[in-house]
Order: C-alpha cells, then sequence, then structure tokens
C-alpha cells in the first residue's frame, strides 16, 4: 500500500523540543485553554521547563519514568512537557483508575515519583509526589527572551524511552507498550498528512490522557501555531455542553471516538468543523454519512497503541455506504494483509493485519517473551525493520484502502478502549464464589456491551453486589461487565472448548432472576419508579433496587443524554447530564430529579 502523502524527515528532536521551536516563533499565541484559563506559548512551555527543573532537582531523568496523574486541564500538557523535558518517561494514570489497578501500573513501570496537581495529590500512590505549580497561570518573564531559554538542550535522546501506555492485557494485568522519542514524534506529526493543521485552527481536545490519541490532539497543533481547547470532564460528559463548547470555542478540529460524535449529534450538533476524525471503534455507515454531511473533511482513523496512535486514515465519501473502510497507511506506515505462514493474501481475501514502519514501538514493558511473539522481523521492508502483529482481520480492497473484519482473538474495543477479555475473566475468577467466568461482548444497537457469564461454586454463597465490588477493586469502569447471567453448566463444542455462541441471551440476570424465580422491586416514590422505566428503556437491562448503579449496568454518557431526555420527556424537568453522571445510582439520580421538581414548581407556588 502506498501512503496518503511521501514520508517527511522526521526532525530529530523530541516533541517538547519542536513546542518550544514553536514557542520562539509565536510566543504571545494562546496555546492552551481549558474554561477561564489559558496559557500562552511562552507561558506553556516556561511551565513546563520549570516543572522540569524540579524533576531533575529530584534527581529525576533519563532512564526513569514519572507517573502523571493530571486531569484535564491547562495542566495536562504542562505536566506531559515537564517529563519529556527532564529526559525522563511519562506514566499516564487515570486518577479514575481503581487504586489496585494504579498501583499495578506504577510497580510495573518503575516509576517512583508522580507529577500531578494539588486536587489529586491525595489519589497519588507514590511516595514521592510533585504537584504542578498553583492554579494561577504563570507570570511571564520580566526580561522577554526566547521561550527556551532556560532549558535549551535536553537530556533525552531520540532512541529514548519518551512513554508507557498501558492496556488490557489477556493474562489478567494490564501490559505496558514502551514508545521511545522517534516513534512519538512520528505518531503526532503523521497525522499532518490527513488534518495539516495551520495557526488558525483551534482543536478541541476530548480526549482522557490515559487514552494515546489525546497526544495527537495535544502536540499535533502545539508544534503548528493551533491553539488546544481542552474540554472540562463536565463538558467530555454532557452532550449539550460540549456542542455548545464546540461553537463557542471557534474548534475547527475534534478527534472523537463514534459514542462522542453520535452524543454530540444527539444534542443538537449541526456542524461547522474543518476536520472531523473519528476512532477507537468501528464507524457505522450511518454516522459517517452524518459527519461528511457537517464537516469539510471527515476521516475515518484506525491504529493499535503498540505502533504509535494512528496508522491509517480514510477520508469518508458519499461512496461508503455499506462499509468504512480505515484506508491507507499514514507516512512512513506500512500495512499488510498476511495469512498464517506470513504470505501476503490476495486483494479481497480475508487476512490478519500488520503494521510496520517508524511507529512500531519498542514492545511491552518487561514482557520479553510477549514482545517477541507479536513483533517480528519485517520480511517486506528495510534490514532492522520490525511488523506488529495486530490481531485485526482485515482485507485489502482494490483500491488499495483497508476493511477491518474483525478480531483473531477475545479482544474488544469498549468505548474506544481496547479490552482484553481474559483479563476480565481471570479477576472474576479470583472472586471464591465463582467457579467459572467467561465475559462475552454483544452488540445492542451500535453499542457493544459486555455480559459475564458466571459459573457459581457450590461452596460459597454468591451475590452480584459482592461480585461487582470485587470487580471494582481492579477493572476499569469500562470493563465491568453490565449484567452477569448464572450458567450452571457450560455448553461445550465437539472440542471440549467452552461454546460462546451457545451461551444464552442476557435475559435472566443475575440481580433480577435467580433459580427461576423473579423478584418484584418495590419503589421508593412515583418519582423512583417513573426514572426506574426510563433507565429500563435506556439500558434494556433489569434493576435491582434504589442502588442499582448506571455504570454498573453498562451505562455510558451517550446514555445518560438518552436517560437526561427520558426524563424531560416524562417528568417535564431538566437536570444535568453532567451531574447524573457523577450521581450513578438509581437513588442519587432519583434525588436529583426531585430536586429539578421543586426547583420547577418553586416559581409557580411563589406566584
Amino acid at each position: 500500500m502506498s501512503d496518503v502523502i511521501s514520508t517527511p524527515p522526521w526532525p530529530r528532536h523530541g516533541l517538547h523540543e519542536l513546542v518550544a521551536e514553536q514557542a520562539n516563533r509565536t510566543p504571545d499565541r494562546v496555546a492552551v485553554r481549558c474554561g477561564a484559563r489559558s496559557l500562552s506559548y511562552r507561558e506553556l512551555v516556561d511551565a513546563g521547563d520549570r516543572a522540569a527543573a524540579r524533576l531533575t532537582e529530584r534527581g529525576v531523568g533519563p532512564g526513569h519514568v514519572v507517573a502523571v496523574m493530571v486531569d484535564r486541564s491547562v495542566e495536562l500538557p504542562v505536566a506531559l512537557l515537564a517529563v519529556l523535558g527532564s529526559g525522563a518517561a511519562f506514566v499516564p494514570v487515570d486518577p479514575a483508575y481503581p487504586r489496585e489497578r494504579q498501583e499495578h501500573m506504577l510497580h510495573d513501570s518503575g516509576a517512583s515519583t508522580t507529577l500531578t496537581v494539588d486536587r489529586l495529590a491525595g489519589r497519588a500512590a507514590t511516595a514521592d509526589v510533585l504537584t504542578l505549580d498553583s492554579p494561577e497561570p504563570p507570570c511571564r518573564s520580566a526580561v522577554p527572551g526566547p521561550a527556551q531559554d532556560s532549558r535549551s538542550t535536553s537530556a533525552a535522546t531520540t532512541d529514548g524511552l519518551a512513554y508507557i501506555m498501558y492496556t488490557s492485557g489477556s493474562t489478567g494485568r494490564p501490559k505496558g507498550v514502551a514508545v521511545d522519542h522517534r516513534c512519538l514524534v512520528k505518531g503526532v506529526l503523521a497525522m499532518g498528512a490527513a488534518v495539516r493543521p495551520g495557526p488558525g485552527d483551534v482543536w478541541l481536545s476530548v480526549t482522557s490522557a490515559s487514552f494515546d490519541p489525546v497526544l495527537v490532539e495535544l502536540f499535533l497543533p502545539l508544534v503548528h501555531g493551533s491553539t488546544v481547547e481542552v474540554a472540562t470532564e463536565q463538558q467530555v460528559l454532557d452532550g449539550e455542553a460540549l456542542r455548545d463548547l464546540l461553537t463557542d470555542s471557534g474548534a475547527t478540529i475534534l478527534q472523537a471516538t463514534p459514542l462522542t460524535w453520535r452524543m454530540l449529534l444527539d444534542a443538537g450538533w449541526t456542524g461547522g468543523l474543518r476536520v472531523a476524525l473519528c476512532g477507537g471503534e468501528t464507524l457505522a455507515p450511518s454516522l459517517a454519512a452524518k459527519l461528511i454531511a457537517r464537516c469539510e473533511s471527515a476521516w475515518n482513523i484506525y491504529g493499535p497503541t503498540e505502533t504509535t496512535v494512528w496508522s491509517t486514515a480514510h477520508r469518508l465519501t458519499p461512496a461508503d455506504r455499506h462499509t468504512v473502510p480505515v484506508g491507507r497507511p499514514l507516512p512512513d506506515t506500512t500495512v499488510h494483509v498476511l495469512d498464517g505462514q506470513m504470505g501476503v493474501v490476495a486483494v479481497g481475501e480475508r487476512g490478519e493485519v500488520w503494521v510496520g514502519g517508524g511507529g512500531v514501538t519498542r514492545g511491552y514493558h518487561g514482557r520479553p517473551e510477549l514482545t517477541d511473539e507479536c513483533f517480528v522481523a519485517d520480511p517486506f521492508g528495510p534490514a532492522g525493520g520490525r511488523l506488529y502483529r495486530t490481531g485485526d482481520l482485515g482485507r485489502m480492497r482494490a483500491d488499495g484502502a483497508l476493511e477491518l473484519l474483525g478480531r483473531a482473538d477475545h479482544q474488544v474495543k469498549i468505548r474506544g478502549h481496547r479490552v482484553e477479555l481474559g483479563e476480565i475473566e481471570n479477576w472474576l475468577q479470583e472472586h471464591p464464589s465463582v467457579a467459572g467466568a467467561v465475559v462475552v461482548p454483544r452488540l445492542d444497537g451500535t453499542e457493544v456491551r459486555l455480559t459475564g457469564y458466571v459459573r457459581p461454586d457450590p461452596d460459597h454463597p454468591f451475590e452480584e453486589s459482592q461480585l461487582r465490588a470485587h470487580a471494582a477493586v481492579r477493572l476499569p469502569r469500562h470493563m465491568v461487565p453490565g449484567v452477569f447471567v448464572r450458567v450452571d453448566v457450560w455448553p461445550r463444542t465437539p472440542s471440549g472448548k467452552i461454546d460462546r455462541r451457545a451461551l444464552p441471551e442476557p435475559g435472566a440476570a443475575l440481580s433480577g432472576e435467580v433459580d427461576g424465580t423473579s423478584e418484584a422491586v418495590c419503589w421508593d416514590d412515583a418519582t423512583m419508579g417513573a426514572l426506574a422505566e426510563v433507565w429500563q428503556n435506556v439500558l434494556g437491562v433489569p434493576l435491582s433496587g434504589p442502588e442499582a448503579n448506571f455504570f454498573a449496568l453498562g451505562g455510558h454518557s451517550l446514555q445518560a443524554m438518552q436517560v437526561v431526555k427520558g426524563i424531560r420527556a416524562r417528568l417535564g424537568v431538566r437536570v444535568s447530564a453532567a451531574r447524573m453522571m457523577q450521581s450513578p445510582t438509581l437513588a442519587e439520580q432519583a434525588a436529583l430529579v426531585r430536586a429539578a421538581v421543586s426547583a420547577e414548581a418553586a416559581p409557580t407556588a411563589n406566584q
């Protein structure tokens, strides 16, 4: 396959140095905004340099790993630039992750220092915690000068480690992908072939810091003189708030998962972007058509973490009516569809997707055997090159575009996050009441939902609430099955393996039906009863009672918006989707609805 454009010579600098060079050219231009706060290019680089100096004073440098625990704010790019400038590598740690998962990531990566902000310092799991400057914007230097003067040279080298990004692991523990500076520069700059950012662009950042596409939406604009608008946590959760931010910020570029795009459309977004990027999950033709109609250009993008963010891009056209390909390789990237003997399959034939080129990372941190299994010498490229085995199935179209056809293993994508079903199954089986567990992804409309099938241990009493609490100890929210189904005997294939296709539909959830008897649920009042009906219509699962948890049942931001609409239709009041997401139980959400009803009634009562 040919590249989208010819491969340019990548700069032999770290990404933080490229941002500093741009700051020299446009020191007073707004680099990053979030809410009421903003930093100019000079302020951004100066803040990163100061934090890098503080890290260096603590002995942090090349060969060290620093955990970055920063929420959606102007401090996020500051923290990443600081670690890169110190010569160390960063490992993003989502503050919402369970404590045990955070501790595993820190221990596995060898991170002994956490760089964070005051409001999150109490959640850090390392003994050494360094908080960034106070929330006030850094003051300008009394004597203007080049933004990179304070740290004009970097200890980092192009083949030095830049970051470790953790993904779900089939063994029951997340695995870290080790990425060097050369790959990071390539991974970010290669997307310029599709986006072609310029100084007039405003890139709206909505991606979590623990999801590697955030590196493109933070740094690709910053090396081209654009402005990054960071959406707050509440704006990311509320489709109407995000829609308004797109308009108010003057955003021209947005990169998001299909879920976020659907949430925006559901909130009445009418378009106007110069570039729309959609990746992380399968893009449905119906959604593709809506993006085409609302944006100057819209792209479907694809790439595993192991090949540094994105590997291919396809500009959407009206011809994508039945299937949407992921397109052609980005610069300095090769894509091959191979059979089991590493032979190239014919055009249109199914095979496994392998990716090569400058974005292929070092491999898995501290996992040489797994690295050797998934990363091999490239038989089609120059000496020293490597290919990564993605595990994705695909076929090459006659026009050179790649189509994806599913997985060769039990890996799935949940709201943009790569999930190994084996990690969930192994952890569920650690609970004493579980003799065996199988997790199956099921498509509900355009959403993938996880169903957990559990064979209880006869010697231990089983309660779903205890199993959910056990799951939450290690698994992030998107990996906890929305429904659990009890299975006393596994269906088997002729070879003796569990027949996943023969498992029952999740109609009889453990919380609602046990041993063939269903329990009627009595709600506290009419408001809670009406809300319970809205939940069941949106989530499609039975509820156990007032303590039913929206997220535990598979709920997400788009469905929260649907709940808000259902409440408005049933009860005539509007509640904030973000506040609903922050109050996950039925009882908590019912209290919010009651408060909204009272607030609506108060003006009438006073007239």
